[in-house]
């Protein structure tokens, strides 16, 4: 999804949009016909990380001043809570990099979350518990099983995804208890977001000192990067084995970051769920991974600052924040969100950041899911529609499209339509880590995946994940985030033994990956071999239904089809 609407398929007919639990051990074994004829192996290091006890109530100090947590979700974690990583973004730091969080004296009790940054709750459903906003809200949270400073655990920072709302960290989905469980320590952080994150302005352009504005959220990662690198160890964190993880908007700003020279020696590994996209795909205009030129961000900036009539710089930041917030979110309003290539947080574009070798040289873990990229179980097209969008994407190539993926009738215009964006999301992602090795010259390695399992029922417990039922959305949106972080309850889904050995199973790929670089652990947890990507063999790593090595492509005709499609085409982000 952008980072102001979410994104409907090229047709109208379709249904699926592209990007945008406290758990318990799942240690269940179930048969071999629940994962594809897999019988799945439990490795000690999958469960037996946690220490003999944690203490909350034992002060930790860090750079700002000692703090106390309090107990987790799972036995033997602690969870810390609202720490501020920065100072307030109020008055005169509104749109202005991060300033160095406060001091304090005496024992801060970290045990309530800190204040979501201001958004908009009108398309936030009416049962979800919304958080206090504030523009002082540039805070963090940590899980963490260890029992003393001296440990030295693999680190993972969360950073959220989202559209307009629902954007705060306090979430049950989100929550690290089981992935600390696992030897984690496991960081979330809130960072301004729409209007707040994202307006450029030609005067903050000129008062930045570098020419550029409009990345202030991905600024905040940076520095919430910063206070993890000078404070996790007192948490029992590893501060040089940290990933830097996100999901949709959030896999936006860590792939800008893997550009960025901010952000350089901040974290060893990436994670990018709903992640990357080959630097020519025209997907990249429409999800949240695009971006705006800085001159058509400074456009926006100004179109809004006379939309709100506030006539200047300062008649903006004199605003309250509810009014930036009514502003941005009016009828008619001009864009204020999504990322910019402003020339200093994001450098260049992802293409020439391939070609100059740019991109940071850290391992990466990257993928999509089944029902994204507009393929949807409930779509519906029709025969004529279908043979519209083969004419006015593939123009001439359009007849071999057609051949390739058939359809007489108007059931198997969607079955081919649905084969056809599966084939293209994988097809893409294995381009931008054929890039990532050979233009780049990277060494690290790539691993790419594909889920595939649809979680059961809806969700009642996150305002990010309300998607309606798992029957018309299949294996949609950030579906893998429930098993990626192990977060079975707080959903309100009618989760089976078959869900919680999936969650086993994906947090010990996640576990590992953040100790070693490698989700296969070195011999050490996953239960099954996860193969590197390797350019020139195009598959990906099926999780989900079934766990095991996927072709990119439903043939080798179609991945050579998608492979000259997207290469010929002319823009290039």
């Amino acid at each position: 999804m952008t980072s102001d609407e979410p994104f409907l398929p090229i047709l109208p007919a379709a249904a699926s949009d592209r990007r945008g639990f406290l758990g318990r051990a799942a240690a269940t074994t179930v048969g071999a016909a629940l994962l594809g004829g897999v019988q799945p192996a439990f490795p000690a290091s999958a469960t037996a990380s946690t220490p003999a006890r944690s203490r909350p109530e034992t002060p930790v100090r860090t750079r700002s001043g000692l703090v106390t947590g309090v107990r987790a979700a799972l036995p033997g974690v602690t969870v810390y809570k609202g720490i501020p990583f920065a100072a307030s973004t109020a008055g005169k730091n509104r749109w202005r990099p991060p300033q160095p969080a406060p001091s304090w004296k005496g024992v801060r009790r970290a045990d309530t979350w800190g204040p979501a940054c201001p958004q908009p709750t009108t398309d936030t459903p009416a049962w979800a518990e919304l958080p206090e906003f504030s523009e002082d809200c540039l805070n963090l949270n940590i899980w963490t099983g260890a029992s003393s400073s001296r440990e030295r655990r693999p680190v993972v920072v969360w950073v959220y995804g989202g559209a307009r709302t629902a954007m705060w960290t306090q979430q049950p989905v989100y929550d690290g208890s089981y992935l600390a469980s696992k030897g984690l320590v496991f960081v979330t952080f809130n960072h301004r977001v729409g209007a707040f994150g994202n307006l450029a302005h030609p005067e903050l352009s000129a008062e930045s000192g570098h020419g550029a504005s409009g990345n202030w959220g991905a600024m905040d990662t940076v520095a919430a990067l910063e206070w993890v690198r000078r404070n996790i160890g007192a948490f029992g964190g590893d501060p040089d084995r940290v990933t830097l993880a996100g999901w949709s908007h959030g896999s936006s700003l860590v792939n800008i970051l893997m550009i960025s020279r901010l952000a350089r020696g901040l974290y060893q590994r990436a994670v990018l769920c709903a992640g990357v996209q080959y630097p020519k795909d025209p997907v990249l205009g429409r999800v949240a991974g695009g971006y705006k030129t800085l001159d058509v961000a400074e456009a926006n900036g100004l179109a809004f600052q006379e939309f709100t009539g506030a006539g200047s710089l300062a008649g903006l930041r004199a605003l309250s924040a509810d009014e930036i917030v009514a502003g941005s979110n009016a009828a008619g309003a001009p864009a204020t969100g999504g990322n910019t290539l402003d020339g200093y947080v994001l450098p260049s574009t992802y293409g020439a950041a391939m070609t100059s070798g740019a991109e940071i040289d850290v391992p990466v873990l990257t993928g999509n899911n089944k029902d994204e990229n507009g393929a949807s179980p409930s779509l519906s097209m029709t025969v004529t529609q279908y043979r519209e969008f083969a004419t006015t994407t593939f123009g001439d190539g359009a007849e071999e499209f057609l051949a390739l993926y058939p359809a007489a009738t108007d059931a198997e215009a969607v079955t081919s339509y649905n084969d056809y964006a599966r084939d293209e999301e994988r097809v893409s992602t294995f381009l931008w880590g054929t890039l990532f090795k050979e233009t780049a010259g990277n060494r690290s390695p790539v691993w790419n995946y594909w889920w595939s399992h649809v979680p059961p029922g809806a969700d009642t417990g996150n305002p990010i994940m309300t998607r309606g039922d798992a029957a018309t959305l299949g294996a949609y949106h950030g579906a893998e985030m429930y098993y990626l972080f192990g977060n079975l309850k707080g959903a309100g889904r009618p989760w089976t033994a078959k869900d919680h050995t999936l969650a086993d199973l994906t947090t010990t790929y996640l576990a590992d990956f953040a100790a070693t670089g490698n989700p296969n652990g070195h011999g050490r947890g996953a239960p099954l071999t996860w193969p590197a990507l390797r350019p020139g063999k195009p598959q990906t790593m099926e999780l989900g239904d079934r766990f095991g090595p996927v072709p990119a492509a439903g043939s080798e005709v179609k991945y050579a089809f998608l492979r000259d499609y997207l290469e010929s085409q002319t823009k290039e982000y």
